[in-house]
Formats: structure tokens, C-alpha cells, sequence
């Protein structure tokens, strides 16, 4: 596994974060069940690395891996009973920790059929998990806090995969996670500049490509053994970044909005990616 990232779980601005991570890793270690940050947070935690300034989020999402189907009812029992956690009325997945903000805890592994995970409850009961066990295989990153605490979370390039298949989920509603697909594409290089440097080297043979293509790039060329092991999720991967459908046409257009770049720029970029998930 690659060498810790450091980040500060203070400049968060999340009251308790660093005790109800505590909390989650001591009920999780319980019932020998695994977990990393996926999400808003997890796109926040890679930003910070480089003090980019990022919308404020209080949720807290978790892929949590569960190898036996009743463990999941049972942590959240535990949270709830022992450690002041409250259900939420509106959606069967989450928890209101103590201090007031919802925690996601999202299971996959043994748990999910077709790719969905359906549990009993009020609200939201059924969620789709495309692509959290190809990103627990070989798409995780350490992360190591200030605080002392260490866990994993989705690396860059796994934070796109998802953040491109919640949007072809749901076009309508996810645009702002095409949004964030450029914001991370234009901070991808100085945030992973060592493993460019040390894994990636040979694309600066070219002296044509900025570092936005060179990123791009290595994007590609870093999810393509999250893709290995699931020829569909590939398949889809490279129809959403060949703008081949009406709503993914949407995208450059999108990503241009946050004025980072043109649309020309970022179907060029979008072709890089493909270019190093397919080479």
C-alpha cells in the first residue's frame, strides 16, 4: 500500500469528527467488518492535501464491506444502543451521529444482488453500489490525520468512477458531481504529483501534453485495475467518457460551468482518461 496522505480533520469544521471516526473504527473492529470514506468528504480529504477550499459538507459516507448479512443490522444496532446514534426517518442507510449529522453507512460485499443493496426500514431502503468492491480491491488510499488516526479512503481517480456513475444514475439530479470531476481533473497533478513522478514518468516524453493531460492521463491509467475485474463497469466507464449518450453530451458543458476550463478542453480531457484506461 502506498505511504500515508496526511490531512488535518480539523479544518473540517465538523464538530466530533475525529470521535465518531473513533467510534465507527471501534464498532467496525467488533464484528471484524472493514470501511473507507467514499463521497463528499472523501473528495474534501484529498482537496485539503493541497488547502483548496471546498463547499462545507456535513454527511459522512462510508462503504461499508460486510461479509456476513447480518452484521450490518447489528452495527447499527450497537451505534444506536451503546454510542447515542439515531436513525433517520428518510433513509433506512443512515445514522444522525451525536452530534447532529448524518453518517452513510453504505454495505456491500455478500450483502448486494445486481449490484444493489436492499434493507428493511423506513425511507430510502435500497441503494446501487456499482464499482465499491472493484475500489475496495485496488482502489483505496491510507490516510493518516493529525489527530493519530489512520483509515482509507477512495483514492482520486476511484472518487470519479463513482462520482461519473451517480451522475448516470440520476442526470437530473448529480450534475454537481460532474462539476467536481473537473475541479478534481485541475488539482489531480499537484495533489499526486509523487506518483506521477515515480509511476507515471514516461508521459512527459511529450512535450505537447500540460499537466491537466498528463493528470487526465494517469486517471485513466489509474482506474484501469479498478476496471480489471469487471468488463461492464469498464464498459460503462468508457460509454459515459465517449459522451455517446444525450445526457452524458451534458458533461463538458457541465464541468466548463465551473470556468476551469472550455468544452473543447475537457472532451480532450475525457479522452485522456479513456486513452489510459484502455492502453
Amino acid at each position: 500500500m502506498a505511504s500515508s496522505y496526511k490531512i488535518k480533520l480539523s479544518s473540517f469544521n465538523q464538530e466530533g469528527l475525529k470521535d465518531v471516526i473513533e467510534i465507527l473504527e471501534t464498532v467496525f473492529q467488533k464484528f471484524n467488518v472493514d470501511f473507507y470514506v467514499i463521497g463528499a468528504l472523501a473528495k474534501d480529504m484529498w482537496l485539503s492535501t493541497e488547502e483548496v477550499q471546498t463547499r462545507a459538507t456535513r454527511d459522512v459516507d462510508l462503504a461499508v464491506f460486510i461479509s456476513e448479512s447480518g452484521d450490518y443490522e447489528e452495527i447499527k444496532s450497537t451505534l444506536i444502543k451503546k454510542h447515542d446514534f439515531k436513525e433517520v426517518s428518510t433513509n433506512a442507510f443512515a445514522l444522525l451521529t451525536p452530534y447532529g449529522y448524518p453518517v452513510d453507512l453504505l454495505p456491500f460485499g455478500s450483502v448486494e444482488i445486481d449490484e444493489a443493496v436492499e434493507v428493511e426500514g423506513d425511507g430510502l431502503t435500497k441503494v446501487h453500489v456499482n464499482g465499491f468492491k472493484e475500489i475496495y480491491q485496488q482502489g483505496l488510499a491510507p490516510i493518516l490525520t493529525d489527530e493519530g488516526l489512520t483509515f482509507k479512503i477512495a483514492s482520486l481517480a476511484s472518487i470519479i468512477l463513482l462520482k461519473l456513475i451517480a451522475f448516470d444514475d440520476r442526470p437530473e439530479k448529480r450534475t454537481q458531481d460532474i462539476k467536481d470531476v473537473g475541479i478534481i481533473i485541475s488539482h489531480y497533478f499537484h495533489i499526486e504529483d509523487k506518483l506521477i513522478y515515480s509511476k507515471h514518468n514516461d508521459l512527459f516524453d511529450n512535450e505537447d501534453l500540460g499537466l491537466e493531460d498528463i493528470a487526465a492521463h494517469v486517471i485513466g491509467r489509474e482506474l484501469k485495475p479498478i476496471l480489471a475485474s469487471n468488463n461492464s463497469l469498464k464498459n460503462r466507464i468508457l460509454d459515459i467518457l465517449s459522451l455517446s449518450k444525450k445526457h452524458h453530451q451534458r458533461i463538458p458543458e457541465l464541468i466548463a460551468q465551473g470556468g476551469i476550463f472550455t468544452t473543447d478542453k475537457v472532451t480532450a480531457l475525457l479522452d485522456r482518461i479513456t486513452q489510459g484506461v484502455e492502453r
